[in-house]
This record gives structure tokens, sequence and C-alpha cells, in this order.
């Protein structure tokens, strides 16, 4: 009954997701993706026609310099300016000289330029073969006769060049040849000749799109705009590029179709993916269904108290990813448990090898008050001082509790009373030095945590190497950590012996080195470290022995 139930209510809202999905799907895709996809496209042809415009603009702007250059030719200068006498042999030789260097210009530039000849100030073409005649009298460059004009483009002309290749549509580029040698003393004009061919076959790429081309003053060297009529076809733009102005319309005919097929694609694919997975989703909804009694029942294994529930689904969707996180969860519960009773396990196992060593403390102080009476009836103050500090170290190492605090300050007092006993029964214990930081004398850290790493170098470094010793204490803050350090100049170890050392630290079942061993367990109870005790040293040379913590870290 529960599967039927759950079953209609998955199935309900699926088919209305479904239904939702598809509307709201349509919706995106006439309200928002079809005018986005279509600025796209336009955007696409208008990047085109600007690139391919630059691009002419760039070859005319070449044109130019190219032309000013020439006009700055030794050849056309010397002719212009030598002026021969028409009808003489000097003169004729010289237009033919002239004529085949710009030839010369005409080859080296490119296929572009038709032809380029030189007028002369009355508007004569200079010239073997009358091609040209006078300009001046041609309307197309007459506004270059005119007083005060200047260099530029004309309009687009047919141009018949006769019986060399017939009539061609072509735009002239007139440049004043200037005097080199003078200041704007104008002798003559030069004359290039561009085929509008070769712009055409570049500039027409796409029937959907058309471009005109027109100089600053006005000249109109590229028109495939008005030869297709300027009716609003589409969008249409004029632009400004480096002082030439480029129109340019797009036919949105073609555009349109093509987003009317792609919506209608669209839509077809939504309906298709739709279908395809509405089917699907209710082909799973059987198989979610079982699963997730299973981990209803596990659940409530759990909850009831077992730790060893482990459900096996292999269903290969999200109820399977469930089961595993179920499943890792169980464990990770059973192994914290047994971690939790494992770390109390050795906190009592290290309360127990503390205590290992406690004697009963009333028969401790009541025998050694008994020899501080006996030391003062005969007067003897070093066995008084030596009992009294004894007593006072065994109260302190007599306390079990294993995370009681002290202050810097009293545990050097400690140390100093523990180095006191030493001295008096063994010859070469030296004083300790200490160098704390200043500001660190009340920073509390673990109660007589020091008292085992000073035995320890003591007695397996200070007493064998029969020398006088040292043994230093080292307390600092360094990055947010307080730093500990005990070193000696004693014997030392060998790197085997170190390495052994090591493990001893670390290991959980110890013989010897336990008060090394403690020290590790204590920090790494209290501060929580992973591995705080590191020991170094080296055969002869003493060894060194440093643990640290967070300074404000709570215990």
């Amino acid at each position: 009954m529960g599967r039927t139930k759950l079953f209609r209510k998955i199935f309900l809202v699926m088919l209305a997701s479904i239904v939702s999905c598809v509307l709201v799907t349509s919706g995106v895709i006439y309200l928002y993706m079809k005018p986005v996809i279509e600025n796209s496209l336009v955007e696409k042809k208008k990047n085109t026609l600007r690139n391919l415009s630059r691009q002419e603009i760039n070859i005319l702007e070449e044109v130019v310099t190219y032309a000013r250059n020439i006009t700055f030719d030794d050849t056309v200068q010397g002719f212009l300016k030598a002026r021969p006498q028409e009808e003489s042999y000097e003169y004729f030789a010289g237009i033919l000289t002239m004529e085949r260097k710009l030839k010369e210009y005409c080859m080296v530039y490119g296929s572009l330029i038709r032809d380029i000849f030189v007028v002369d100030e009355e508007g004569r073409a200079l010239e073997t073969v009358n091609t040209y005649g006078n300009v001046k009298e041609n309307e197309n460059y007459r506004k270059f006769f005119l007083e005060g004009s200047e260099a530029g483009f004309t309009s687009g002309f047919e141009q018949d060049y006769y019986g060399v290749i017939g009539k061609k549509d072509t735009v002239a580029f007139v440049n004043p040849v200037y005097d080199k040698n003078g200041i704007k003393n104008e002798i003559g004009k030069l004359i290039v000749l561009l085929d509008m061919d070769k712009m055409d076959t570049r500039l027409v790429t796409d029937e959907d799109v058309y471009l005109k081309i027109a100089a600053s003053d006005g000249a109109v060297i590229f028109d495939h705009l008005t030869a297709n009529g300027e009716a609003g076809k589409g969008y249409a733009e004029e632009i400004d590029i480096d002082g030439w102005k480029v129109t340019y319309e797009i036919d949105m005919t073609e555009i349109t179709d093509v987003m009317g097929k792609m919506s209608g694609l669209v839509i077809m694919i939504i309906t298709v993916i739709l279908c395809s997975v509405s089917f699907l989703t209710l082909s799973l909804l059987g198989r979610l269904i079982a699963p997730l009694d299973t981990l209803i029942s596990g659940m409530r294994h759990v909850s009831g108290g077992s730790r060893k529930e482990h459900i096996e689904i292999h269903t290969g969707d999200e109820c399977e990813d469930a089961a595993n996180v179920f499943n890792e969860m169980v464990e990770s519960i059973d192994l914290h448990t047994k971690e939790l009773i494992q770390s109390e396990k050795k906190q009592f196992d290290l309360q127990i090898k503390t205590l290992s060593y406690q004697l009963n403390p009333h028969f401790i102080y009541n025998t050694l008050n008994a020899i501080i009476c006996l030391a003062r009836r005969h007067k003897d103050e070093e066995i008084i001082e030596l009992t009294r500090a004894f007593i006072g170290l065994l109260q302190l190492l007599l306390r079990t509790d294993l995370q009681a605090m002290t202050a810097v300050e009293k545990e050097m007092e400690y140390i100093n009373n523990y180095v006191n006993v030493l001295q008096i029964c063994y010859r070469n214990v030296p004083d300790i030095t200490w160098e704390v930081q200043e500001g660190l004398g009340s920073q509390k850290i673990p109660r007589m945590i020091l008292y085992p790493l000073v035995e320890n170098s003591v007695f397996h470094g200070i007493i064998p190497s029969e020398r006088e010793g040292c043994i230093c204490i080292a307390i600092t803050e360094r990055d947010g950590r307080i730093c500990v350090t005990v070193s000696d100049n004693g014997v030392g170890c060998t790197r085997e012996q170190l390495e052994e050392i090591r493990g001893w630290i670390g290991s959980e079942k110890v013989e010897d080195h336990v008060g090394l061993s403690n020290v590790n367990q204590r920090i790494r109870l209290i501060y929580d470290e992973e591995q705080p005790l590191t020991v170094s040293g080296k055969e002869g040379e003493g060894m060194v022995i440093s643990f640290s913590f967070q300074k404000n870290k709570k215990v």
C-alpha cells in the first residue's frame, strides 16, 4: 500500500514537471533564444562586412601612400621639370621612359592597379598612345583641376581602354605632383587607375549583404548597395572607419528562414528528449521504491543499537550511493566508539603506570620527618635541606591528576628541587640553565612534564659521560605555539639507538624509556597532538628533546 501511494505521488510530480518543462522551454526558445541567435547571426555578418571594409580601406590607403611615393620618382620629377618642347624627340623619349617606369610600378604593386599615368598642368595625359586624352575634360576628374584641389579618389566610372582590354569599371586616385625641391609648387598630376572587378570579387561575398564605401570627400569607391536597390530589406547601418564612410545593409529574409527552421528543430528535439526522459523516469520508479524499504529497515536496526548492520544495494543509482553512505556511517560510528574506548583505556593505563611508581605517602612523609628530627639533633643542615626538597618533590610526584596544569615559574621551582637532590647524590650533575622567553613565566604547562625529560638527560646523558655536563631548558613562543626544548651535552647516541628511542616513544607498549613515552602520551591526550615529542642527537654530542603545543588551546 505504501509503495502504491509513493509511486502515485512521484508519477504525478514527474508528469507535472515534464509538462511545465516543455512549456517553459518552448517559451524560452521563442521569447529569448530566437532574438539572441538572430542578433548573433546579424552581428557575425556585420563583423564580416566591417573586416572586409577595413581590409579594402587599408588597401586604398596603401595605394594613396604608394602613389605619393611615385610622385617623388626622379624620372617623373625630371620630365615634368625639364618640360621638353612638344612634338620633339626629347619630348616623346621622356614620355616613353616615364611610361616604362610607371608600368614597372604597376607590376610591382599587384593586380589591383590597372594603370598609372601622368598629366601636365593643362590636364593632357603624357602618353605615347592616345588612351586617356585630356582628362581635364572628363567629368570624373574635373574637381581635381579646380584651384586649391587636393589628392583624392574619383567615384566609380567606366574607363575605355580601347583595343587593349575594352571598357572596365574603374576608380581613379589623383595626386598632385609637387616639385620635391620646391614648396607646394605643383608641376603635374599622377593618376592611378584601380580595377573595380578585383574589389567586387573581394567584397561581394554574400548575396544577403550589400555594401557601399565612400571617401571622406563623398566619392563613392564601391557601391553594391545602390546596385541592388536601397529599399529596406532588413538591418542597415552607416559607420566611420578612419574617415571613410561605410554603409551596409543585411537582408533578413534568409536569417528569418533559418531561425524558423532552427526553432522548429529545437522544439522537436526538446519534445523527443522530454518524452524519452519521462519514459525512463517512470521505468526507474519501480527500481527506486524497493531499495528505500531496505534502507529504512537498516536505519531502524541501527537506531535500536546495532553496530553490525550492512546493506547491499546494487541499483547503480542514488539508492546505491545512499546505501554505501549508510554503511560508511555505521562503520564510522563503530570505529569512533572503539577509538573512544581505546582512548579511555590508554588514559587509564597511563594512570596505572604513574601509580605504579607511587608508595604509601603517609609512610614516606613520616619517615622523612623522622630523618629531619635526627638531623636537627646532630645539626646537619645539609641533610635537612635535602630532605625538605625531597618531600616537596614527592608531594608533586604522588599526585595522579595527569591533566593538572602549572605555571612555568612553578615548574622551574620543582625541577630545581629535583636537581638539588641529585647533586648531593652525584658529583657531575650540573645546575639547569633556563632560557625562558620574557612574558612566558606565567604560561600554563602540564605539571611535572619536564621531570622525565631532565631525568633522561641526567641518567642517560650526563652521568655516563663522567665529565662536567650542561643541561639547558628553553621555553619560547613561535607562530602562536609554545616550544619547549631540553638539551644536554652528554654521551648522546648512535643513529641506530636514536631510531630505537623514537620507536619506543611512539609505541603504546614500552619497556624502556617509560618517562619519555609517558610525556609523549600526556601531551597527545592534553593537546590532541599527533606526535608531539621529537628526539635528536649524535654520539658524543648530547641529545635534544623537544615538543610544542598551541598557546591558547583550551584543555
